[in-house]
């Protein structure tokens, strides 16, 4: 059984879809799986058959109440009629659900983002994801056989936080297509991405007052940003203030492949987060051998490893950032060493190890 109601876009999405494909890929002529998601639409290309089964459940994304009833009430009805010997949670919350073995996988960073009273300002729900998170993560989480996160970092957190032992490390299992990797010849201007949803911690302000100061200096260059003003008041604030800019390009959300391809045209990514469990667009990118300029935090150290062609900022320092992408511009990007350390085991590279790990032990119980 893998739940996964909530993981409906961007990154939180991609880990459902790139689970399930693997699952599909690598186990299923030995396992039946049921999923319990939000719509089928958003598994496109996973067919259903005898030992894939998919049960849809949209009620728990209109409200925190009724995704609260869900994870703690209904998941207990439904497991003790399907009786899973294993049920793999998704997204961050420990149902209430009767299987001698479970799993969740953690990937929600608001517990550990130290919120100033600006953030809390512009967007007022982080108030409620920063304390709330933190005591949905805690419920039930000592049922678990594994709990998994996606950073050596955030282990740290978990078992200093929580109290527990039983975390793995398990990187995110990017895939690309061949098509898609290969070269093609750029536009004529320079492209800068940042594709990330409009939340605060995301650092926008800072990405794009260095386009400012960069436009006095070049404005041969883009900005692709992946929102337009239409997903929240922080969206509409951003583009209200900033339109202004000739070189921004406020393109609105995109599915996946789209962002995929946005990779392939774009120059070098920009990652201004100041919060991640990872960093998925920095291992995009890397896929593509193109250079990043990411903000200096923990998470971004370890997501960019030994990758030969990434540079680090400090994330509230616009003209420090405007100047490495007039570098960038002009060829001369210094790049930096990431002082990469693997993660102290259990710790797996792909989904296929994860669920190799965590099927392996659920037999031998």
């Amino acid at each position: 059984m893998i739940s996964a109601v909530n993981l409906t876009e961007g990154g939180p999405l991609s880990i459902l879809q790139d689970a399930v494909t693997s699952f599909a890929a690598n186990f299923i002529s030995e396992y039946r799986l049921l999923l319990l998601i939000n719509n089928k639409k958003l598994l496109r290309g996973i067919c259903e058959n005898d030992d894939l089964k998919i049960m849809e459940y949209s009620y728990p994304k209109r409200s925190w109440f009724l995704r609260i009833w869900f994870e703690y009430v209904h998941c207990y009805f439904i497991s003790k009629k399907i009786k899973a010997y294993l049920w793999f949670a998704l997204h961050d919350i420990t149902p209430n659900v009767k299987s001698n073995n479970k799993a969740v996988y953690c990937h929600n960073p608001a517990p550990f983002y130290q919120l100033s009273l600006r953030d809390a300002w512009i967007e007022k729900s982080l108030i409620f994801f920063n304390f709330f998170y933190s005591l949905f993560y805690h419920i039930n989480i000592r049922s678990n056989k594994y709990v998994v996160v996606q950073q050596q970092w955030i282990r740290y957190e978990f078992e200093k936080r929580y109290k527990i032992k039983n975390t793995v490390v398990s990187y995110p299992d990017v895939q690309i297509s061949e098509t898609i990797k290969a070269d093609h010849v750029a536009g004529s201007k320079f492209v800068f991405f940042y594709p990330a949803l409009p939340r605060v911690f995301k650092n926008f302000e800072t990405v794009l007052d260095a386009c400012k100061i960069l436009e006095k200096l070049d404005n041969d260059f883009e900005m692709i940003l992946t929102f337009d003003g239409s997903e929240n008041k922080y969206a509409a604030k951003l583009v209200k203030k900033y339109k202004h800019l000739a070189s921004v390009k406020f393109i609105g959300a995109k599915k996946r492949e789209d962002i995929i391809h946005l990779y392939q045209k774009s120059s070098c990514l920009v990652f201004a987060s100041k919060l991640e469990t990872w960093g998925l667009p920095i291992t995009e990118m890397k896929l593509l051998n193109k250079p990043i300029i990411v903000a200096k935090c923990k998470y971004a150290y370890e997501t960019a490893g030994d990758y030969e062609k990434a540079c680090f900022f400090e994330p509230m320092n616009a003209l420090q950032l405007s100047e490495l992408m007039k570098k960038a511009l002009t060829g001369d990007l210094e790049f930096n060493s990431s002082h990469f350390f693997p993660p102290s085991q259990p710790f797996t590279k792909t989904w296929k190890d994860l669920f190799s790990l965590i099927l392996s032990d659920t037999k031998n119980n």
